[in-house]
């Protein structure tokens, strides 16, 4: 009887210290709160491989002592969603705003630039096809093809395959400007898949021709093709 009364005091008297633990915990809590010295700070919720685009969903929010935080550290969930993790975040750490990158920044790479639904494809080009260099990122241009039509007498045919598609690189250029001083050998282009086949199609069996487009003028028309005899007046 004894024994039992000591185990049930041992028990109150571990519940009272639990309690007045966990009521200076809470008290000290406060005090951080209301002294400012507590700061709301994203968390990743599960790992975030590198170059994934983040999203809210895969951030929580926690508050910890000021002292704890990072300098750079995200507090808000519009400042991380939408980037690009540059390395991998493993989850409970936290978001740091040297750790993202926008997707429109050249350091995201051009997977980045490459809108959901599109294809970036290369065309080699020379300084004639591509403008000696005045082509650059951020311009829009028409793929113009030549080729032998199908057929017995095999007529040169020109025609418009493509229209105001975005110059993504020029070379390994992400970034506007122009004016290349040397031999240009690549314009990349955003496209849709089926204009990535012509794309490809066109390198193999015809010679390819960019045309600059305004930067005011997005209009796709109706282009027929050309032939030899249209060059005759």
């Amino acid at each position: 009887m004894r024994n039992k009364f000591i185990f049930l005091l041992a028990i109150i008297f571990g519940l009272a210290a639990a309690l007045g633990t966990y009521s200076y915990l809470e008290n000290l809590k406060r005090t951080y709160r209301t002294s400012g010295h507590f700061a709301r700070v994203a968390i990743a919720k599960r790992k975030i491989p590198a170059r994934t685009v983040i999203s809210g969903e895969m951030l929580e929010f926690k508050e910890m002592p000021v002292e704890y935080v990072l300098p750079g550290t995200v507090v808000d969930v519009k400042d991380a969603a939408g980037k690009m993790a540059v390395s991998d975040i493993y989850p409970g750490e936290m978001i740091l705003s040297n750790k993202l990158v926008a997707k429109t920044d050249v350091a995201a790479g051009l997977a980045a630039k490459v809108e959901k639904g599109r294809r970036a494809i290369s065309i080699p080009v020379n300084n004639i096809t591509a403008m000696h260099g005045l082509i650059s990122a951020g311009d829009r241009v028409d793929v113009l093809v030549t080729f032998n039509a199908p057929g017995e007498q095999k007529t040169p045919v020109t025609s418009t395959i493509i229209q105001n598609a975005p110059v993504l690189a020029v070379d390994g250029n992400l970034e506007g400007g122009g004016g290349s001083k040397q031999e240009l050998q690549t314009v990349t282009l955003m496209v849709k898949p089926v204009e990535a086949q012509k794309i490809a199609l066109a390198i193999q069996h015809g010679s390819i021709q960019l045309a600059l487009r305004s930067p005011d003028d997005a209009e796709v028309v109706p282009v027929p093709p050309s032939k030899l005899e249209h060059l005759l007046p």
